[in-house]
């Protein structure tokens, strides 16, 4: 197939919601291809400051002028129709792409790629298989949805490509990996597909044309498989599993068995029983890409974790702080799974998610004492029946013991006044949760 050429006829290229995890690692790889970046965002962060110091410009706030000069302009699902930078470039005949368009463009600019796709655990076994293939001496473009404690977001190479695949609105079928993994199928995002049977249809589509690595686990995500295929699992036959699953210290450790055949032990740095099943998928994975067994498990072996994924902050009133992305409720089940007697910070990530899957919220938070924060709303307008107070209304209902924080004055108090009851205080969600707790840790605690 002809390479898209973009890379090579771009003198300048302007991100819309550069700061975003996903945009600033696309950003990343324009520089590395010696392409000028500018992007803009509405606040400062962590990956501006990154892409700041490897020379892109960046501006804070959205102005027509930001995108002046560039030749291409590349915008996320988030960024509405009537940003000024979008009419800009649509005024003046400026190439536009969305997120998952160049997201292609940099996929076919390598000689093979491998795609994570899955409801849940997709940043974890991404960073994991960007391990494998490392440790390997692979030369990898890694494009990951968080944090990685040791290699951050993106790692630069020229022969395989490593990436996220989203299916929010279809993005991840931008996308013709030779390797698609599907890590589980779950309700999420139906307020962009007819109903659950079109999502997995959609995933049968991403993984048509390629090696499916499957959880058999995950009977939906075998019914997306096609007829080449690989699978890992914990339960279920499966052709990569594990035997003897240990738990020493918070970490785990299992004896992986390769269609049949034991292989050695396998000794993660992060705990979990989800994490099994992730680092199982990594290696199904980096078989298919030519990585030796010795090198998959010293890869996953390397792995020490993602930043917001079961991720200690450090101490508010005396009481352990640990931060999770989990904002389903699946995630949330298997979150809290490993916790004793926890207080629990939860922020609803979008009006929709919360409205469509409300049962299942309170039926994973209602036994559980904590607190509902106010929504983390990213691209949605306000919907009282999706809303952080609705949520917090029907677990009281339940007789569930919540109290309701619109702001951080009040999550501050919330928080002081349950602590002493618990043992450690869990804070979960996808949205700026993260961040208000670390700034009320670092001004009323101790951070790590």
């Amino acid at each position: 197939m002809e390479r898209c050429r973009i890379l090579s006829r771009t003198g300048k290229l302007h991100f819309i919601g550069i700061g975003g995890i996903g945009m600033s690692a696309l950003a990343q790889y324009a520089l590395q291809c010696k392409i000028k970046v500018s992007g803009s965002d509405t606040a400062q962060n962590e990956q501006i400051e990154k892409l700041e110091k490897l020379g892109a410009k960046i501006f804070i706030g959205h102005a027509r002028n930001n995108a002046k000069g560039a030749d291409a302009v590349v915008y996320t699902s988030a960024v509405s129709e009537d940003n000024p930078e979008l009419l800009f470039a649509r005024d003046n005949q400026k190439l536009i792409m969305k997120r998952a368009e160049f997201l292609r463009c940099v996929e076919m600019s390598h000689d093979f790629s491998v795609a994570v796709a899955g409801c849940h655990g997709k940043t974890t076994a991404t960073a994991m298989l960007a391990h494998v293939l490392i440790c390997a001496q692979k030369s990898v473009t890694a494009m990951i949805g968080g944090e990685d404690v040791e290699i951050g977001n993106f790692t630069f190479g020229k022969d395989i490509f490593l990436t996220e695949a989203c299916e929010y609105k279809r993005n991840f079928l931008y996308l013709s990996p030779d390797v698609a993994v599907i890590l589980n199928i779950d309700k999420d995002h139906l307020d962009c597909y007819k109903d659950f049977e079109d999502i997995v249809a959609a995933y049968k589509e991403f993984a048509c044309g390629a090696i499916a690595v499957v959880n058999a686990d995950d009977e939906d995500a075998v019914r997306a498989a096609g007829e080449n295929f690989v699978t890992f699992g914990v339960t279920n036959a499966a052709m990569y599993t594990c035997e003897d699953v240990r738990a020493e210290e918070g970490k785990l450790s299992f004896t992986l068995v390769e269609y049949g055949i034991k292989q050695g032990r396998v000794h993660l740095k992060v705990g979990g029983k989800h994490n099994v099943y992730n680092a199982l998928a990594a290696i199904a994975a980096a078989r298919q890409c030519g990585v030796s067994v010795q090198d998959a498990i010293r890869g996953v072996e390397k792995f020490k974790g993602v930043k917001r994924r079961f991720e200690t902050i450090g101490e508010l009133f005396g009481k352990k702080i640990i931060a999770d992305y989990a904002h389903h409720p699946r995630e949330i089940v298997s979150t809290l799974s490993a916790a004793k007697n926890p207080l629990v910070v939860f922020q609803p990530h979008t009006y929709s998610r919360t409205k469509l899957l409300m049962a299942e919220f309170v039926g994973a938070l209602k036994n559980y004492k904590g607190v509902i924060y106010s929504t983390y709303a990213a691209r949605e307008d306000y919907d009282a029946e999706g809303s952080a107070y609705t949520l917090y209304r029907a677990l009281k209902e339940q007789g569930a013991d919540y109290i309701y924080a619109e702001n951080p004055e009040r999550l501050l108090q919330a928080i002081r006044e349950r602590a002493d009851a618990a043992d450690t205080v869990f804070v979960l969600g996808a949205g700026n949760i993260y961040d208000v707790i670390v700034r009320l840790t670092e001004k009323f605690g101790h951070k790590v």
